[in-house]
């Protein structure tokens, strides 16, 4: 008798140990290519700027947001969309906050209005706020302006108007690397009034 005759069921475990390898193998190196690991905080926005606005939110009163962009049309509510940048909320105090879900009214107080940029040129930013209502009393206004992508809070500040008129919160430069160069708070650039921008 052959002492070294094996039997079919170890055959069988042997082929059934060099498939479960395989299977092992092919799992290990394909896993990782069908969902690769997402880089922590590392995400390409659509949106590369956000300049934000608020104000007291249980005010009436309408105010306005503008950007003018370097070289072309100013952004806001008679220019909503230039391609590159566009306002995406005109709040104008209360008449804005009111809503209909499912046939049911709803208000909400938040005074709010966004210019979204979804490119950057390089060259100067102005961004005013104007207070759009014939009356009233002077209102605080807040601006908050972020990058995206990378994230990064650029610029926060506030400024006080009263009905009608027209301030600049912040002039600032994109430079060619796309970096936000040579912040000035300290200018007032109209840019709303026809004649007085681009």
């Amino acid at each position: 008798m052959n002492k070294f005759r094996t039997s079919n069921n170890t055959v069988m475990v042997d082929i059934l140990f060099i498939l479960l390898m395989v299977f092992l193998y092919v799992s290990g190196t394909a896993v990782p290519w069908m969902n690769p690991i997402a880089r922590q905080g590392e995400v390409t926005p659509p949106v590369l700027m956000m300049v934000e606005m608020t104000w007291d939110d249980d005010s009436q009163k309408d105010i306005d947001l503008w950007v003018r962009p370097p070289n072309t049309k100013r952004i806001g509510f008679t220019n909503k969309d230039i391609g590159f940048g566009a306002l995406e909320r005109d709040d104008t105090g209360w008449a804005s906050d009111t809503y209909v879900v499912n046939n049911e009214e709803r208000t909400v107080r938040r005074n709010y209005e966004v210019i979204t940029f979804t490119q950057l040129p390089s060259g100067e930013y102005v961004v005013n706020g104007h207070y759009y209502s014939i009356q009233g009393e002077p209102l605080e206004v807040k601006i908050k302006i972020t990058m995206l992508g990378p994230f990064k809070e650029v610029y926060t500040g506030t400024i006080v108007l009263t009905p009608r008129q027209e301030k600049t919160f912040i002039s600032f430069v994109i430079d060619k690397d796309g970096n936000v160069v040579d912040l000035n708070d300290k200018v007032d650039i109209p840019i709303k009034f026809p004649g007085t921008g681009p």
